[in-house]
């Protein structure tokens, strides 16, 4: 998944996964994030913070440390576009997937 975020100039690549991921599965390198929907149930992702808990559509995993930018923006990013690849949905908590998956 590509993410535009409004501040930040370069895209963040994420892989991502409809089910809450548990912080203790995240591979070593990894961050978690979760992605807020619009209100109304659109499934358009709005915002990327730390946790959501309402209207939570998907949690995603990226190299990017990106708790210092969300802190500076008010606890959360604003998803200006986005683009999604199937092909980096991950099945968790199914099981502990290797950091070696996602550099495949």
């Amino acid at each position: 998944m590509r993410l535009d975020i409004e501040a930040r100039k370069a895209p963040v690549a994420a892989f991502y996964s409809d089910v809450r991921l548990n912080p203790e599965q995240v591979p070593h390198g990894y961050y978690r994030y979760s992605i807020r929907e619009t209100d109304g149930g659109s499934g358009e992702p709005a915002t990327i913070e730390r946790d959501v808990l309402v209207n939570h559509l998907m949690d995603i995993l990226t190299t990017e440390n990106l708790d210092s930018l969300i802190e500076k923006n008010d606890g959360y990013l604003n998803i200006s576009d986005y683009d999604y690849d199937d092909s980096h949905c991950v099945s968790f908590p199914k099981s502990i997937l290797s950091p070696r998956y996602f550099h495949d």
